[in-house]
């Protein structure tokens, strides 16, 4: 099976080339609705004929369901835009994939230090905890799991889960500037008591959409 975030960027980018090519012969007019309906039948034919591999079928089939219910409202050009380039910036020039090492992860570490994030990564959470931060926002990563996501090179070879309480935009972002992709599991209730719970993965190769940076136009 394929890489899920490298076939759903491969998606995104060969569904904006056939918008835009469509575009350029005359036969879709350049408006939000004649973008939508374009872009929800070429997912449905991407469907039917089995284009893309199967581990992206269920977002494909969500869009789907979007583009059918909500027409432009679906905004699945934006959707496809914003993805393509939050892949894009996580790869290096040769377009392949960058590393994540604990170098990746002091410099975000710094970055949240930076607006005064508080950061816990001294304890194990192994079961449900208690964190108290008197309102200010915070990251706890466990100890026992950060110490073995690595490997010898110090490059990240496994899943490694955040707790956040904060303001999550902004976390999202300062992430992405570092190299990170998040990947949401809940947004709230976690093993951290008031905090979410958000993981970053080998290579920014989830399982899932990633959470969306802030889109610089």
């Amino acid at each position: 099976m394929a890489i899920f975030s490298q076939e759903i960027y491969k998606v995104v980018t060969i569904g904006l080339n056939a918008l835009e090519l469509s575009q350029a012969s005359g036969k879709t007019p350049r408006n939000p609705v004649s973008e939508a309906h374009y872009l929800s039948a070429w997912v449905t034919k991407s469907l039917k004929q089995q284009s893309f591999d199967r581990s992206v079928v269920k977002t494909l089939m969500m869009w789907q369901q979007q583009g059918r219910s909500m027409g432009k409202n679906a905004q699945l050009k934006l959707n496809f835009e914003c993805l393509a380039e939050t892949f894009s910036g996580v790869v290096n020039a040769e377009g392949e994939e960058k590393h994540i090492t604990h170098t990746t992860l002091q410099g975000f570490y710094a970055a949240l230090e930076h607006d005064d994030w508080l950061i816990t990564k001294e304890f194990e959470v192994n079961r449900k905890v208690t964190h108290f931060t008197d309102g200010q926002a915070s990251l706890v990563v466990c100890s026992n799991q950060l110490q073995n996501a690595f490997d010898e090179q110090g490059e990240l070879v496994k899943p490694l889960s955040l707790y956040v309480r904060g303001n999550i935009q902004p976390f999202i972002d300062l992430a992405f500037a570092s190299g990170l992709l998040l990947f949401k599991v809940t947004d709230y209730k976690s093993k951290v008591k008031y905090h979410g719970e958000f993981v970053i993965y080998p290579a920014n190769n989830g399982e899932h959409l990633p959470e969306l940076p802030t889109r610089n136009l």
